[in-house]
């Protein structure tokens, strides 16, 4: 085990013999790091947090402190981080509210000055660029990706392979494998490409693009549009995954581009080269 002589580290911490500990960081007493795992100078932890193997935290982040949230009244909660996660400086995950955990899956990669506050439950392999930010309770998808200062309101969930471009403001939900662009977030098209990395075969990508075609082209309301996706297209489990995105959601979907009003301003041509038309 690697502690620098100037870390703080609280009785009870339970730290693998091949992580490292960083200068000046500082190390609560309920927190539990595993194998391989670098803490890097200045990083704070604390509350009942555990954090998985291999992940590489850099300065000045800070996980499992106090959720900015009036209804917090010192409850012993935690963050839960899964393996291989890159987590770089400044960034901020708070505990939960009431009771339970923040989690984050395996592989994520959370650029500088990124925000994941009280009770949210991000997946696997989501990326968030510098500065993004999710407000309570929100949940991510696998795979989903932010760009740069993305902001997501309290309860909001990302579906799976979802890409939201820099600047995007999300108050509803925006479904999975779409790219969603804009301050309200509006779907612009499919995410071709991260379907493609996750290896979704072309049957796949078609029938998806006919189901949205169906739910946002169509000119029927969400309910007829997925009464018609379950009886007609091909049963896949993706296509299962939009219906019961759509059914469950509580604040709502987001439209798309194609609906939004004079104030948008952007071409659809600028998303850029990973979206397609649906």
């Amino acid at each position: 085990m690697s502690i620098h002589k100037s870390a703080v580290i609280a009785d009870g911490a339970k730290i693998d013999e091949s992580a490292e500990i960083g200068p000046f960081a500082v190390i609560g007493p309920n927190v539990e790091i595993g194998s391989g795992t670098i803490v890097g100078a200045h990083v704070v932890i604390d509350g009942i947090t555990k954090i998985g193997k291999n992940c590489k935290i850099y300065a000045g982040a800070a996980i499992g402190l106090d959720p900015q949230d009036l209804k917090y009244k010192n409850e012993p909660t935690g963050v839960i981080i899964g393996d291989n996660a890159v987590i770089r400086e400044y960034v901020t995950i708070h505990r939960a509210t009431n009771e339970g955990f923040t989690t984050i899956g395996d592989n994520a990669f959370l650029m500088n000055y990124c925000h994941i506050a009280h009770n949210c439950k991000v997946g696997n392999n989501v990326i968030m660029a510098n500065g993004s930010t999710l407000a309570g309770y929100v949940e991510v998808g696998d795979g989903a990706v932010f760009g740069g200062i993305c902001v997501v309101h309290q309860h909001v969930r990302i579906g799976r392979l979802c890409m939201l471009s820099g600047l995007t403001g999300a108050r509803v939900d925006l479904p999975p494998f779409s790219m969603c662009d804009g301050r309200p977030a509006m779907v612009r098209g499919l995410n071709v490409i991260g379907m493609r990395r996750a290896k979704l075969g072309p049957e796949t990508r078609s029938a998806l693009k006919q189901a949205y075609k169906l739910l946002y082209k169509s000119g029927m309301n969400y309910s007829q549009a997925i009464t018609k996706i379950e009886e007609e297209l091909n049963g896949a489990a993706e296509l299962k995954e939009i219906c019961e995105f759509f059914k469950t959601s509580k604040r709502g979907v987001a439209i798309a581009f194609s609906e939004a009003t004079s104030t948008a301003t952007r071409d659809e041509g600028e998303f850029g080269e990973g979206a397609e038309a649906f």
